[in-house]
């Protein structure tokens, strides 16, 4: 009896931990989950924002809507210190190819992001920084404001 104790409690050890590795192995981690989700969304809003710089260099409404909430803002303070807001206007075809952006960096909190941007104007010396913030509905990233400042150090 003793002997066939010391062959079989081994073995039931052996089985025990292969069963628990099998299990570990199975059961999906949860931070690669999200190490998933916050890929691909960071991807969506790359694709939106990339979205948003095509329609505002060359006028597209289709990449306007692609990119943009439509009650979605500017809203800024001027040169002189005066804030201004307007809502974005996706049926304009207005284009302005006198720069060039340059993403600094995406947060996402869930359903919300804020997406950071240096733009190089070409007729000032003085880089524009722009913040987006974008929000996901429907399963989409939308730019829901856009604020900026001008001659900002870092």
């Amino acid at each position: 009896m003793k002997q066939s104790f010391q062959i079989f409690l081994p073995l039931f050890i052996l089985i025990l931990f292969t069963s628990s590795l099998s299990a570990q192995k199975i059961k999906k981690d949860p931070n690669e989950s999200a190490l998933e989700t916050d890929l691909s969304d960071r991807q969506a809003i790359i694709t939106t924002i990339k979205n948003f710089y095509i329609g505002d260099h060359t006028g597209s409404i289709k990449h306007k809507k692609l990119s943009m909430h439509e009650k979605g803002a500017y809203r800024y303070v001027n040169k002189d210190g005066e804030y201004s807001e307007s809502i974005f206007r996706l049926d304009s075809d207005n284009a302005d190819p006198n720069y060039k952006e340059e993403l600094l960096s995406i947060e996402i909190y869930d359903k919300l992001a804020l997406a950071r941007l240096r733009l190089d104007q070409f007729r000032s010396k003085l880089p524009e920084y722009k913040l987006m913030t974008l929000h996901k509905a429907n399963g989409k990233w939308k730019i829901t404001s856009i604020t900026w400042g001008f001659g900002i150090t870092q």
